[in-house]
Formats: structure tokens, sequence, C-alpha cells
């Protein structure tokens, strides 16, 4: 059985991604007008957090740091199958830079936690 701290990570991970799912399945007009592009700030803060998320559960279970390459592919392909799933919902769309702004806010997110959890950092992560 995984330790506490394990489990807790990654019931944080599954909270984060169950909330992000309820955002992108509203319809689009239940969400706020967004001017410009300023939605891709969204986007990659969703996949920001939820890579950092990610990571720090991934440490918990102590999963070997050099793997982490495979949680952004699965970030990646995640992004692209919610990008789909958006094409479902009345007043939404799949857009490529909503996709490339979650990519980028995945390996941002994954790259920040690593190099955070390598600091002082780390006991406030855990």
């Amino acid at each position: 059985m995984a330790p506490a701290s394990a489990r807790r990570a990654w019931l944080a991970v599954a909270t984060w991604a169950a909330f992000q799912l309820v955002l992108t399945s509203l319809p689009g007009p239940a969400l706020p007008p967004v001017p410009g592009h300023w939605d891709w700030v969204a986007h990659f803060g969703m996949y920001f957090v939820l890579a950092g998320l990610l990571t720090r559960a991934a440490a918990r279970s102590r999963w070997q740091p050099k793997k982490l390459w495979l949680v952004w592919l699965a970030l990646v392909v995640m992004a692209a199958l919610d990008e789909q799933h958006q094409r479902l919902i009345p007043g939404r769309d799949a857009e490529l830079g909503d996709w490339i702004m979650d990519s980028t806010g995945a390996a941002a997110g994954l790259a920040l936690t690593t190099l955070a959890m390598r600091t002082r950092l780390a006991t406030w992560l855990q």
C-alpha cells in the first residue's frame, strides 16, 4: 500500500483532473467572454497545475524522475482528447492553439515542479 502522502498527492491529481473535466464540459454560453487569446493563459495554467500535481504525486510514489517525459506525453494526449471532447459541447470547439498551450503548460509544470522539488521548496511541496 502506498504511503499516506502518496495517496493524498494522487487524490489532489484526481480532484484537479475532475475540476478540469467539469470546466471543459461547460457549454460555451456559460463561459465569460475572453478577448483575443487570453483563454490560452487558462489552458496553460490548467495543464501547468495538473503537471505539477502529477510530478509531486510521482515523486511521492518514488517514480524515477527520468520517466517524467512519459507523464508529459500522457498529458499531451489527454490535452488532444480534451480538445476533441470540447467539439461535442455546444458553443465549444477544438483549437490547435489551445492544445499547444495545454502541452506547453504541461511541460513547464513538469520542469518547474521538478526543479522546485530539488530545493527547499521540496519540504513545502511534500
